[in-house]
């Protein structure tokens, strides 16, 4: 199921797509274990367009995440550094939900990513595509930090329910309900980074 997608335009003109996808079938058929994809494309005229895949898995009852790109080792987080955050006790949840307590999950995030080597990982994970642009690896990045961050705030909201199939279902129906939000982060995320590496 698509969560969202955006397409985006560095300055020199390149266009990229960001799409967040999550495995529907897979959280509730699997041992409760939600998986998401983070795929950026960039589109090249008059050519084959270019794609790289990060796979960002939430293994709740285990209390971690898996971040996986192609060739590589994946990277995991203990969510246990998480779960003392406070969540908020709305029962219904909107799409900008959580905006505060999720810029202080964010940041937490960002840290913890940028200490497990994911800038590393994604460098290699580009140097082995056809065009290696690293205007490309704040496109994956964004997707990536900001799915990260939905999910931690998701599996603190559902973390307390006990059967694993009603715990994943409920994680990907608050990313759903998150989505709109997600795509808009990752999206200005990518915008802030090339603006830093002068890609506008």
């Amino acid at each position: 199921m698509i969560l969202g997608k955006k397409e985006i335009r560095d300055g020199r003109g390149n266009r990229y797509t960001l799409r967040l996808d999550v495995d529907v079938h897979s959280a509730i058929l699997n041992d409760g274990k939600v998986e998401t994809s983070v795929v950026a494309i960039r589109h090249v005229d008059g050519g084959e367009d270019i794609e790289l895949t990060a796979l960002v898995r939430l293994e709740s009852f285990e209390r971690r995440l898996a971040i996986i790109l192609p060739e590589q080792a994946p990277i995991h987080l203990d969510l246990e550094s998480f779960e003392g955050l406070p969540a908020r006790e709305d029962s219904e949840v909107g799409p900008h939900d959580d905006i505060e307590q999720g810029d202080a999950i964010d940041q937490a995030a960002r840290d913890l990513l940028d200490a497990a080597g994911l800038d590393q990982a994604i460098e290699t994970a580009i140097q082995s595509l056809p065009v290696p642009e690293p205007a490309f690896g704040c496109v994956i990045k964004a997707g990536i930090s900001t799915t990260v961050g939905q999910m931690i705030r998701c599996h603190n909201r559902h973390r307390m329910i006990e059967q694993r199939r009603s715990r994943a279902w409920e994680i990907v129906k608050c990313l759903g309900v998150n989505a709109p939000g997600m795509t808009i982060k990752a999206a200005l995320r990518t915008l802030g980074c090339w603006l830093t590496f002068g890609y506008l």
